[in-house]
């Protein structure tokens, strides 16, 4: 069940950079503006669905960790994540952003006593080896526009990016014994609504939008598909499994883009980044897939 919630998670995430890039291009909003709004609708759905369901209590001593989740992720993964992106070329970034899951893995081992174990980290090897493939293998016949050259601040500001990534993973695993995952989704995102509404304010106040229907359609659907959908799914999974083995799902992003660009935008795909999925795929199934599950089934094919 934890593994369904975390692919229905990745889907939408996946299909997020889809919605985001034609939100930014063809539907004129400006990126903190789009940031702003897309939590600012799933701040108002997730506080209805609270009071539809009841507010759950929140201890007074873990209204720090709340906070600091928040602005962990989405705050600081997003900014740094964005600036990173204006200083050193995409396919970089991809690459950089992949290692979030070893990154969890050493986190959780420390904070939260998980153990991978060598399965574990031989696919979080070969999920971040596939990535690489799968971007680095990218059509690049039409040359690239606008993409910058690597820097090093650009370097560390991505890696600033995966690190809250992982952090954010690794406490919201520890707040999902305490809280339910409606409590961890609303505060984050009213949280994350109330970081970004001051970059959008400067944004609209120079005029640096213009708004279509396809735009707002767009918006809608990163405010309730992916940081409603997306967040209420990760964050129960989380108070399922490990944190480790979910963030390794994450790795299966840019193979759900690659195919979504492809049926949607008409984006190529390559032989070799075909390879690249299946070898990030191969690595999800190595770290998690369970001997016990495998000794479960066998046994039940014996007896059928």
């Amino acid at each position: 069940m934890q593994y369904l919630l975390i692919m229905i998670a990745c889907l939408l995430w996946g299909s997020s950079f889809v919605a985001t890039r034609y939100a930014l291009t063809a539907g004129g909003l400006g990126i903190f503006t789009l940031l702003a709004g897309r939590f600012l609708i799933a701040s108002l759905i997730l506080i209805l669905l609270m009071l539809i369901r009841g507010r759950q209590k929140l201890n007074g001593k873990d209204l720090l960790r709340l906070l600091a989740m928040g602005i962990i992720y989405p705050g600081l993964y997003f900014l740094f994540e964005t600036t990173g992106l204006t200083r050193i070329p995409a396919f970089l970034a991809s690459i950089i952003i992949a290692s979030i899951p070893a990154l969890t893995g050493i986190i959780a081992h420390v904070f939260l006593k998980e153990r991978m174990g060598l399965r574990g980290w031989g696919g979080i090897f070969l999920s971040v080896i596939g990535v690489a493939i799968v971007v680095l293998l990218a059509d690049r016949e039409v040359p690239s526009t606008g993409q910058p050259p690597a820097s090093l601040s650009g370097v560390l500001l991505t890696g600033g990016a995966a690190i809250m990534g992982a952090v954010y993973i690794t406490l919201t695993r520890h707040l999902t014994r305490s809280y339910q995952p409606l409590t961890l989704t609303t505060a984050q995102t009213i949280i994350g609504s109330l970081l970004f509404l001051p970059m959008a304010s400067l944004e609209l106040a120079r005029g640096q939008f213009y708004f279509n229907l396809w735009g707002l359609i767009a918006l809608g659907f990163l405010g309730i598909g992916v940081s409603v959908a997306a967040f209420l799914s990760f964050n129960k999974a989380l108070s399922m499994t490990e944190a480790s083995k979910a963030s390794l799902f994450l790795n299966i992003i840019p193979v759900i883009s690659l195919i979504l660009g492809w049926l949607l935008l008409g984006e190529r795909i390559n032989p070799g980044q075909g390879i690249g999925a299946l070898v990030v795929i191969g690595g999800v199934l190595l770290a998690t897939w369970s001997p016990k599950k495998k000794e479960l089934i066998e046994k039940l094919t014996r007896h059928s």
